[in-house]
């Protein structure tokens, strides 16, 4: 049997998820932390919660998988999101808030890709592989770059400044985030309005977070197996 749960703030909490196995007969129970990373904080409140769980049902096995950590299948979604915003703003001509329009899907060499990863600690391997796979395989896209937000802050400057260098006008602002919560949509929106204000002739368009993605049960059944 498979259930979802919410660690903080909404329902089914962690004990009701967990209460629902174990009335459906579950004796070995996994736990998948749907997150890309997990802080000893976080880490530490699932071992209590489980802790709590096993005092009442010692019966029970239970075991915590490490987070989905930065699986190959994220990045492909990313690489998707990333295509999706540049086919929308081509063909929906994102250019009424702008003084130009994107550039039609067919011209090549003209996007600039700024990665977001919610986390200084660096660029996972798997995602930079696979984006700049994108960069070698689709001649669109002009320059990639990876930004981390920082203390809640998100600075484009340098980013923004280089691909301008090498002439790139039209700009893709992808965050590789599952959830875009709020500090991080904080973050991303004051760094574009920024640039629109700094760089009024660069046109911004923001990619989707990666979301509920099908191609993440991968990920989920990779931590599973790890843990078989």
């Amino acid at each position: 049997m498979v259930t979802a749960c919410f660690v903080h703030h909404q329902r089914p909490s962690f004990a009701e998820a967990l209460a629902q196995c174990i009335a459906q007969g579950a004796q070995d129970i996994v736990i998948v932390p749907y997150a890309l990373t997990l802080s000893e904080h976080d880490r530490a409140e699932l071992e209590r919660l489980a802790d709590s769980v096993h005092q009442t049902n010692p019966h029970i096995a239970l075991r915590i998988t490490g987070p989905l950590g930065h699986h190959a299948a994220l990045a492909e979604v990313l690489v998707q999101r990333v295509i999706e915003a540049d086919y929308v703003a081509a063909h929906h001509l994102w250019g009424h808030q702008q003084r130009t329009s994107w550039p039609p899907w067919q011209q090549q060499h003209v996007i600039g890709l700024v990665i977001v990863i919610d986390s200084p600690a660096g660029i996972p391997a798997t995602l930079k592989e696979e984006v700049l796979a994108l960069h070698h395989h689709t001649p669109r896209y002009i320059g990639i770059h990876f930004c981390a937000i920082d203390q809640d802050e998100l600075d484009l400057r340098a980013p923004l400044e280089a691909l301008m260098a090498q002439g790139c006008r039209w700009v893709i602002i992808a965050p590789y985030v599952l959830e875009q919560g709020t500090i991080v949509a904080a973050a991303i929106e004051r760094a574009i309005d920024e640039i629109r204000a700094r760089y009024p002739d660069i046109i911004v368009v923001q990619a989707e977070h990666l979301a509920y993605d099908r191609r993440l049960l991968k990920a989920i059944a990779d931590r599973v197996r790890l843990h078989g």
